[in-house]
């Protein structure tokens, strides 16, 4: 049997998908659900839901927000969400090395704060990871 997931944010409907596994970005760690998983509301942390259906991921970047899961069905209300598509692995690559590089050195500004660095080094791995897994389904 599958997992029916609705994903959606304050500013748009996402989609809905079919599956046979989920992985969330929980806030205390990934939290994976298969068929019949007991029922949970958790909170989530900017990363990536991945879906596998028919041996293919299926990635979407969330900015937090909470999921539930319950009787096969996960609903994920998301704080936000992060377009990737048209992003090369190269620009995701840079990207991801400014973020590690500016939270390295505490670049804090009147504009960034060391949390403000950290999201962006969040997006930048979930971004990243995001491509990995689209070029697994291309094998």
């Amino acid at each position: 049997m599958l997992i029916k997931v609705r994903i959606l944010s304050a500013q748009k409907f996402i989609g809905d998908f079919e599956a046979d596994e989920v992985v969330l970005p929980g806030k205390t760690g990934q939290i994976g659900a298969l068929n019949n998983h007991t029922g949970l509301f958790t909170a989530l942390d900017i990363g990536l839901v991945r879906m596998k259906f028919k041996g293919k991921w299926i990635p979407v970047i969330v900015s937090g927000g909470f999921a539930e899961i319950s009787r096969n069905r996960i609903v994920v209300l998301a704080t936000g969400t992060e377009e990737f598509e048209g992003v090369s692995l190269k620009k995701a690559t840079e990207e991801l090395n400014e973020a590690i590089r500016a939270f390295t050195n505490m670049e804090i500004t009147p504009e960034k704060s060391s949390f403000d660095l950290s999201v962006d080094l969040k997006k930048a791995t979930a971004q990243l990871l995001a491509l990995n897994y689209l070029s697994l389904n291309s094998l």
